[in-house]
């Protein structure tokens, strides 16, 4: 919830009347009032940070470092507070951040009381997450996830700041997974299909059309006609198919069955 032309005056008239009354205190010098005003202040600047100015700072930090992605609503629930006729809820989040491993977040944000319907349980919204804390989450308020405010794609990075590949030149990266595509392309014209069953994920720290992120899979290939053996390869898998690509996750490949160290994915 962003703050508003309404919400700038209310507070610009809150002040002036704390700082005319702040005047009137000292003037009379009734000390004990002033202790007073002082923890009256105190408690309420306290909650002033916890419900707008922090929000604010984090969201306006995530909107120029944070990653676009999507969460679903688990729960919600109202804190009972409101500014400006915004209720601020409670809500529980289950996020997919690029590496792939789904964790769960409690966050409490200022929504508009005309989108309630759009943060009910089950419903995907999109927010901007730091992928170095997983407690530090706002809504991305922008637009959808992988548009708009934050990191969409790889926004303005010269190298890849996470993973296998960390401080390698985007560019360079990019070239790689070129190189890497076009090997697989030959390799699903040629290769055998084969079930196979994920055994790591590993985000390669960069997307490729927007937020489908590059992984590093490794995984155990069940042929029909001959024994399992252990593969990795490296691919782009679409942003909402990262759950289905996850340790112990059962996927399709394809392989050269003159040399077994040449896989791909099959489907993404």
């Amino acid at each position: 919830m962003k703050m508003n032309w309404g919400m700038w005056i209310g507070l610009g008239g809150a002040a002036i009347g704390l700082i005319v009354g702040i005047g009137a205190v000292v003037a009379t010098k009734a000390w004990f009032a002033l202790a007073i005003m002082a923890v009256v202040i105190g408690i309420m600047g306290t909650v002033f940070w916890k419900v707008l100015f922090g929000p604010m700072v984090l969201s306006r930090r995530l909107a120029k470092s944070g990653y676009a992605t999507s969460a679903r609503v688990v729960e919600v629930s109202d804190t009972g507070v409101t500014v400006n006729n915004a209720p601020q809820v409670k809500m529980l989040l289950e996020v997919t951040p690029p590496n792939g491993t789904t964790y769960l977040v409690e966050t409490k944000q200022l929504i508009s009381r005309l989108q309630t319907a759009m943060y009910q349980p089950g419903s995907m919204i999109p927010v901007l997450i730091d992928l170095n804390d997983k407690n530090s989450i706002v809504i991305n308020y922008e637009g959808e996830a992988g548009a708009g405010g934050g990191q969409s794609g790889n926004g303005n990075l010269t190298s890849v700041p996470t993973g296998p590949w960390a401080g390698m030149p985007v560019a360079e990266a990019e070239r790689k997974l070129f190189d890497n595509d076009a090997r697989n392309k030959e390799l699903l014209k040629y290769g055998i299909s084969s079930k196979a069953i994920v055994t790591k994920y590993t985000w390669l720290g960069i997307y490729v059309n927007g937020n489908n992120p590059a992984v590093e899979l490794e995984a155990q290939v069940l042929p029909v006609d001959k024994p399992a053996f252990g593969a990795k390869m490296i691919g782009v898998i679409m942003e909402q198919s990262v759950s289905k690509f996850q340790a112990g996750e059962e996927i399709y490949v394809k392989y050269d069955p003159a040399n077994t160290s040449k896989v791909t994915i099959e489907h993404s």
